[in-house]
């Protein structure tokens, strides 16, 4: 299993002309460089993605595993930190995915 797919899969959902949703992927940066790992990027305005649509009034949000929200409007670092270290400690080591 390659390094890539152990690292934890996180979702922000975020739309264009959004101070909030810039402020967001700058701090989810520097979380990054404390605790890896992959980011997608959803505009909740991009063709195909009527669904996500729910958060226009709450962008930026971010999500891990099966769409749990993790937080939304702005990015409370240290506490994202602490709560992906949880998330790391509950994730098998090897899974069968």
């Amino acid at each position: 299993m390659s390094v890539a797919s152990r690292l934890l899969r996180l979702t922000l959902f975020s739309k264009d002309n959004c101070g909030l949703c810039t402020n967001a992927k700058e701090a989810l940066t520097r979380v990054q460089a404390k605790v890896p790992f992959n980011l997608e990027e959803v505009d909740i305005y991009a063709p195909g993605q009527e669904e996500s649509q729910k958060y226009m009034f709450d962008v930026p949000v971010l999500t891990i595993k099966d769409g749990k929200v993790l937080m939304m409007h702005r990015i409370q670092e240290d506490k994202l930190v602490s709560m992906l270290k949880d998330e790391m400690k509950d994730k098998p080591s090897s899974s069968s995915s």
